[in-house]
């Protein structure tokens, strides 16, 4: 191997082992991130959100499968995504879902709550459903019957 040859080579290893820490360090702070609670105390009872992190992810209590939400928690949900919708008004659940970095298992309840409070009001079936700041008036009756098709 030539001079330059090994000049190369030493170039490209010291940068690969840059990158390297470079990485680990990044990695290393983002969980720091992820695991600190309020204060920096380390958070061992709340679910980490899934989806995009940034600000306004609820973290959730742990429950064992099938057990109720607490109403508390519930509340705080729907406050959230009350205050949510009033500021992106339009919004279907799945996008609601990827700024808060819930669920749609999560919004269903409180969603239904805010829509009958007429907190919230809503367009669209199904998937296509999208989400607008509501009047105030409470909704009367239950669930709409769908049409049948023929």
């Amino acid at each position: 191997m030539t001079e330059i040859e090994q000049r190369i080579n030493d170039l490209v290893t010291n940068f690969i082992n840059d990158i390297t820490k470079l990485a680990r360090q990044s990695a290393h702070d983002t969980l720091a991130q992820a695991l600190a609670g309020v204060g920096g105390a380390v958070v061992s009872d709340l679910r980490l959100p899934r989806g995009r992190r940034g600000k306004g992810f609820i973290a959730l209590s742990r429950r064992p499968k099938g057990a109720k939400r607490p109403a508390g928690e519930i509340d705080k949900l729907k406050d959230a995504v009350h205050a949510h919708i009033k500021e992106h008004p339009g919004e279907r659940i799945e996008q609601i879902n990827g700024h808060m970095g819930t669920r749609t298992s999560d919004l269903a309840l409180p969603l239904k709550k805010l829509i009958a409070d007429g907190a919230v009001r809503t367009e669209g079936d199904r998937r296509a459903t999208k989400y607008f700041p509501g009047d105030g008036q409470p909704k009367g009756g239950g669930r709409k019957k769908r049409k049948k098709k023929d």
